[in-house]
Parts: C-alpha cells; sequence; structure tokens
C-alpha cells in the first residue's frame, strides 16, 4: 500500500512547473520515415517495445525504461478504477469509457444513456464543449444550429464513468464511510478518492509507480510510466479478452473494447480496424501513443517523439511482425486498410500516389534480421526487469515449477523462433501463452497479485 508521503508526492507533481528529463538519455531509435518521389522526406523516431506472452522483452528499440505521458492509452485502467469504485458500467458502456470517439450520434448517445443511469445529464460533465470531429455528425449539428456539446469531446465517455463512480458512491450514503468525499463536482481533483484509486489500479498493472503526474487535455490526471510498464499492462489486458479465469474487472474491460470497437475511435478508423481484425485491444493517445494487447499475450507499445500519430500502427504492427507475433500478411493486410497513402495531384481522377510511410532504418534493420531486436542494456534474455522484479520472479518461477522440468524451460515460443500456431494465436486465437497466463507466463491473478474482487469471471 502506498505512504501518505507517496500520495503527497504524487499530488505535488500534479501542480509542479518542474520538467522531469531522463537522467541518462537514450538515443530515440528511427521508427519510420515518409518517402516522396524516392526521397525520405520526413523522420519518425521514438521507442517501440514487444513483449512476449511469457513477459520478456523480445524487441526494444529507443528507451524502454524512460517514462512518458501514456495519455489516452491509460483509459482502460482509468475503467477499471471506476469500476471498482462502483460504476455499474456495462458492454457499450464499458467501451464508450475506454474510448477517444469521434463524437458520432452512435457514441454521444452512449455517454448520454451511461449519465441518465447515474442520475446526470451532460452539464455534469466537465470536459470541453467541442463540435465532433466526425465529419458527417459536425455538418449535421451545423446544418441544425445546433451548439457545441461536452457529449462531442472524445474523452466524454471516460468522464461519464468517473461521475456514476461518484454517484454509486454517493448514493450509498451511511452505508460508505467516506461517501460524502466522493463530491460530482471534484471528480477531476487528483486527491478525490476516485482518482487515487485510479492510480492503484494503473501501477498494479503496469507494476511500477507512477514516474509524473500532470493534466491530460480534457482536464483528469494523466501519468507517466515506462513504455515496459504500459506493455506489461496491455498484455494483461490481452489475455482477459473472454476469459473466465482473467481479473473480472480487466475481462469487462478488454472484452468490451474488443465487441464494440467501433466506439473505441470510430467506424473505419485505425484502432477500430486493427481491433476488429486481430480481435484485439487496441489503443491510441495523444502525442503519438499507441497500445496493443494480443490475446496470446504479446503487447507493443509505441511512443512517437514528435509528437505525430500517422505512423504508430505501422510501427507497432511490423514490430510484432518481426517479433514472430503477426505474420507478414496479416501486417500488409492491415497496413492497406489503415494508412493513408502520400499523395500528389490528380491520376485518371483519383489522387495521385507519390509517396509511402515505412520502417525506418532501425526498426527495417530488425524486420531484415541484420540488427538485434533489443539493445544490450536490457540483457541477454531479452527481460526488463528491476532487481527487485528479477527477485521476485525467481522466487515465483521457484515455487511454481514443475517437477521435473529443467531449468529455463519455457513452453512458449519467443522472438523469430515464434511458430506458426502462436502467430495465428496473435491474430485472436490463444496459443503462445494460455489464455488467463499474464507477464512473466504467470495467471493473471498472480501478476495482479491477487488483487480480484471476489467476482470472478463477472462480466
Amino acid at each position: 500500500m502506498r505512504t501518505e508521503a507517496r500520495k503527497t508526492l504524487l499530488i505535488g507533481c500534479m501542480n509542479s512547473a518542474h520538467i522531469a528529463e531522463a537522467t541518462t538519455p537514450v538515443r530515440d531509435a528511427e521508427l519510420a520515415v515518409a518517402t516522396r518521389g524516392g526521397m525520405i522526406e520526413s523522420r519518425h523516431r521514438g521507442t517501440v517495445v514487444v513483449l512476449s506472452p511469457g513477459g520478456d522483452v523480445i524487441l526494444a528499440l529507443g528507451d524502454a525504461h524512460r517514462p512518458i505521458f501514456a495519455r489516452s492509452t491509460l483509459k482502460p485502467f482509468q475503467a477499471i478504477g471506476a469500476l471498482k469504485a462502483g460504476a455499474p458500467l456495462r458492454g457499450a458502456q464499458v467501451a464508450i469509457a475506454c474510448a477517444s470517439h469521434r463524437g458520432t450520434f452512435e457514441q454521444m448517445r452512449a455517454v448520454q444513456e451511461a449519465l441518465a443511469a447515474a442520475g446526470l445529464s451532460a452539464d455534469a460533465l466537465q470536459c470541453p464543449a467541442v463540435y465532433p470531429t466526425d465529419s458527417g455528425t459536425r455538418a449535421t449539428m451545423l446544418q441544425a444550429g445546433l451548439a457545441k456539446t461536452p457529449l462531442a469531446f472524445e474523452c466524454s465517455g471516460k468522464h461519464a464513468a468517473f461521475l456514476w463512480a461518484c454517484a454509486a458512491k454517493s448514493e450509498r450514503g451511511e452505508l460508505e464511510p467516506d461517501a460524502a468525499l466522493w463530491s460530482i463536482d471534484t471528480y477531476l481533483d487528483p486527491q478525490h478518492p476516485l482518482q487515487r484509486m485510479i492510480v492503484e489500479e494503473v501501477e498494479a498493472f503496469t507494476g511500477e509507480q507512477v514516474a509524473h503526474a500532470s493534466v491530460d487535455g480534457c482536464g483528469a490526471p494523466v501519468f507517466a510510466l515506462s513504455p515496459v510498464g504500459l506493455a506489461r499492462a496491455y498484455a494483461t489486458l490481452g489475455t482477459a479478452i473472454r476469459n473466465m479465469e482473467a481479473d473480472a474487472r480487466a475481462s469487462t474491460v478488454a472484452t468490451a473494447m474488443v465487441d464494440y470497437p467501433e466506439l473505441i475511435q470510430g467506424p473505419d478508423s485505425p484502432d477500430t480496424v486493427v481491433s476488429e481484425r486481430l480481435d484485439a485491444v487496441v489503443k491510441s493517445g495523444a502525442e503519438g501513443m499507441l497500445c496493443i494487447g494480443l490475446r496470446s499475450g504479446a503487447s507493443a507499445v509505441v511512443k512517437i517523439s514528435d509528437g505525430s500519430s500517422r505512423a504508430t500502427h505501422l510501427v507497432a504492427l511490423r514490430a510484432l511482425q518481426a517479433a514472430g507475433f503477426l505474420t507478414q500478411t496479416t501486417v500488409d493486410s492491415l497496413l492497406t486498410a489503415v494508412l493513408r497513402p502520400i499523395t500528389g495531384g490528380v491520376e485518371d481522377g483519383q489522387p495521385r500516389t507519390v509517396g509511402e510511410l515505412v520502417p525506418g532504418t532501425d526498426l527495417a534493420a530488425v524486420l531484415a534480421g541484420v540488427a538485434p531486436a533489443v539493445a544490450a542494456r536490457h540483457g541477454s534474455d531479452g527481460a526488463c526487469l528491476t532487481a527487485h522484479e528479477k527477485k521476485a520472479h525467481e522466487e515465483t518461477t521457484q515455487h511454481e515449477k514443475t517437477p521435473g522440468e529443467p531449468d529455463g524451460a519455457d513452453s512458449t515460443a519467443t522472438g523469430k523462433e515464434a511458430t506458426g500456431a502462436q502467430a495465428s494465436g496473435a491474430t485472436g486465437g490463444s496459443a503462445g501463452a494460455a489464455p488467463g497466463r499474464g507477464v512473466n507466463g504467470r495467471p493473471v491473478r498472480h501478476a495482479l497479485k491477487g488483487r480480484r474482487n471476489g467476482k470472478k469471471g463477472r462480466r
């Protein structure tokens, strides 16, 4: 349990103007380049990390340990916090709580229904009022003379979940000793009990403490964590999809995200398309963030340092391919569907393609097999653990090892050695890590330190 001093430090970070920087900077990797007329026009540098179903770092380009603001990739864990606090979210309500939506009428209706179920209206939302980014919905609203609304803001579903959690606590009155503290007026305050509970959930799923905190674009607290920590969290989400043996809240969130992918971002949008085709948890965030959790337990995290999002899906999917968890055919098909062509002029009445977005030098070298996928600093086995984590892992492995099993045995293939069956599992099956197994190959309940709600498998 975190101490009061730890809480004070976190709250202090929220209000500090100090800019946290890595003490030992590591060069960003060149992850993608945009070409025009056969010449490189732009370069996108940053970090990409891929974890195996066993929790090993199979691929790491850039600094896998440098804290980065997770932005909207935190939403699944913020939704888990809201569920833990008592928000009775179900189905589409869970999905919209995890969404960075475009404000379609369907998406705004889902937010409105969650608010109504909590006995609230859009007036309670403390995110900005905007017009939808969905062009069709925006045009319809403008033509009808409708005003901007917070329902159309991309994070409104998350805010609705926060409000419902607070309303549920308040309704219990004397049954909840601290019910008076769960005010709907201050639900974004970092000292609010809901936000403190969310910090605990984020730290539990990532396996590390929040390195820095600030305010997200919607006004909610946002946290900085390492790419490896985020990859651990998304590995747990991936294995929780439709998994009755997984942590109940993680399964509720992960399953809703893949069951309602059209709510997570929008029709024909990259996150929605990739989630639909891979049956995976896929979540983008502002400033070049993307996290993917496959049902096999493999995961990928991308951070583009210039803040651009146009290369994130290319980098994540090619990295999963390089690590052996997706086939080239699958990735080629996905990228054809989600990447925007680089065009110039018109040919036969259609925009003419004059360039393309392709892997940058460092990622291309790994794909070609001419460069190591993991920098030497991560250790010969690719594991990316702190000394404390290594000790805990060794103790757990020794305790759980099957009698007669040789030291170092691993039932899952990793990296370039991944089998065809495992690659198939990464696209929606359960090969690789068995369902319900999280980081380090342990059952999800172990990875989450036994923090269950006593309602195993509840949807």
